[in-house]
């Protein structure tokens, strides 16, 4: 499976939790692939080939290797070990005239997939290859 065929296979989901399947998640990780999703209104969460959270309430950046994501923001010197980095947009995005609660921007190549919530939007996640990550 490509990376684009497995956005769109967890793309439309409603908001929850758990939010994938462990099928999902390891058809993610047996690929290489990086989920990447907002939860709640403070976490970006990673899940496949990288299992961990960053916090990023009302937008933020969260640093991580191909390991796990920085969890000490305060100590600059860290990112040195945490060279790629998502920033999280919260309400900055829209669909269909809805805002979107949870989107984001990064370098790192990759494909999107949208999650809802009550049948609005509210996450547009994205997925990328474990190979692109520095």
């Amino acid at each position: 499976m490509d990376i684009k065929e497995f956005a769109k296979s967890i793309s439309g989901k409603e908001y929850g939790y758990p939010q994938f399947t462990k099928e999902e998640i390891e058809t993610a990780k047996g690929n290489g692939f990086v989920i990447v999703y907002g939860y709640s209104d403070d976490l970006m969460e990673f899940e496949g080939a990288i299992q961990d959270e960053g916090g990023c309430f009302d937008s933020g950046k969260v640093y991580f290797n191909k390991a796990e994501v920085c969890q000490d923001e305060t100590d600059r010197s860290a990112f040195d070990n945490y060279s790629n980095c998502i920033t999280a947009l919260w309400c900055e995005n829209v669909e269909n005239g809805k805002p979107i609660c949870w989107s984001y921007e990064t370098e790192i190549p990759h494909e999107t997939f949208m999650i809802y919530e009550g049948g609005e939007p509210y996450c547009r996640g994205i997925v990328f290859s474990i190979d692109d990550v520095k």
